[in-house]
């Protein structure tokens, strides 16, 4: 009887954790995930850098009928729709499309390009987790 009621507070345990941390949210503040994830939209696992990790954040504007250059990254790249659409053509696959609300980890180490094919304004808020001193993103020649 003592190994089942053992098992059983033990199983439990997971269960009084995740409760406890919802309930160490203040009043009338909630939560919504958008992404957990660890592979980027090609399927290639998250690779971090090792030495003096930087965060980096951006607001990106893409207007109507306009596009980024053709560039890759050599670090993990959140990206988050925050309004309009967008179509990231990865060099050697079918192109994606994102719209508002919608979160992706950009390629890693392969060209790609991003276009607003839309006809209002896109924009995109870009997390670069990259490393002190090393481009976050490289351009195509």
């Amino acid at each position: 009887m003592r190994r089942l009621l053992a098992a059983s507070l033990f199983l439990a345990l997971p269960i009084s954790v995740a409760v406890a941390q919802d309930d160490a949210l203040p009043s009338g503040f909630e939560t919504q995930p958008v992404l957990k994830s660890s592979v980027t939209a090609d399927g290639d696992p998250i690779r971090l850098p090792t030495e003096k990790a930087q965060i980096i954040s951006v607001i990106g504007t893409i207007q109507a009928g306009g596009r980024t250059a053709r560039h890759q990254h050599p670090v993990p790249v959140y990206v988050y729709v925050m309004e309009g659409e967008l179509e990231v053509v990865t060099e050697g696959d079918e192109p994606r499309h994102y719209k508002t609300g919608d979160a992706f980890l950009e390629s890693v180490d392969r060209w790609h390009q991003a276009f607003n094919k839309g006809s209002s304004v896109t924009k995109i808020l870009v997390v670069f987790i990259g490393e002190e001193g090393k481009p976050t993103t490289v351009a195509s020649q």
